[in-house]
């Protein structure tokens, strides 16, 4: 079941220097705005649907996104993306052709998507530019396997400091 939602587009934005962005250069966020588009989004759209097809690297420039996995008839909730934040930047750097998860608009949201063949063509045109914008999105996905590395670590102390404390 596809909960895509389309996108009511807004007027042309920039992309700020912050986020994801932060240490990209105006040029290098002048071309990515131009091969891609902003939308505004309603509460309780979807972006992407676990199991889909899914080719679009998203950037929240304002709101908050919910990102949730489900399996069997569970549902999680994994982590909510603020302004600066990305998703789907795995399967514009590694294709896999499916959402890996559910990410719906938790608050209205202004968000920013490139497809991933926009994206190439952007990359591939401008080796610059293209080293610009990959090496952000690969600090982005660094820093989210540090974070998610470290709640794994903590997870296991706390998993181990549990059965320490049981009594026999």
């Amino acid at each position: 079941m596809n909960h895509q939602s389309s996108p009511t587009h807004a007027p042309a934005h920039e992309l700020p220097a912050t986020g994801v962005f932060g240490h990209v250069s105006a040029p290098a966020r002048q071309s990515l705005a131009a091969a891609g588009h902003f939308a505004s989004l309603p509460h309780g759209a979807y972006l992407a649907t676990q199991g889909e097809p899914h080719h679009t690297l998203s950037v929240l420039l304002s709101g908050t996104l919910n990102i949730f996995v489900h399996a069997h008839a569970d549902t999680l909730h994994v982590a909510s993306i603020h302004p600066g934040e990305t998703v789907g930047e795995m399967n514009v750097l590694d294709p896999q052709e499916r959402a890996s998860a559910d990410v719906v608009v938790a608050e209205p949201a202004l968000v920013f998507s490139i497809e991933r063949e926009a994206f190439q063509d952007l990359v591939q045109r401008d080796a610059l530019i293209g080293l610009e914008l990959v090496s952000a999105l690969g600090k982005e996905l660094c820093q989210r396997l540090r974070l998610a590395s470290e709640a794994r670590l903590r997870q296991t102390e706390t998993t181990r400091a549990n059965f320490r404390d049981m009594d026999y």
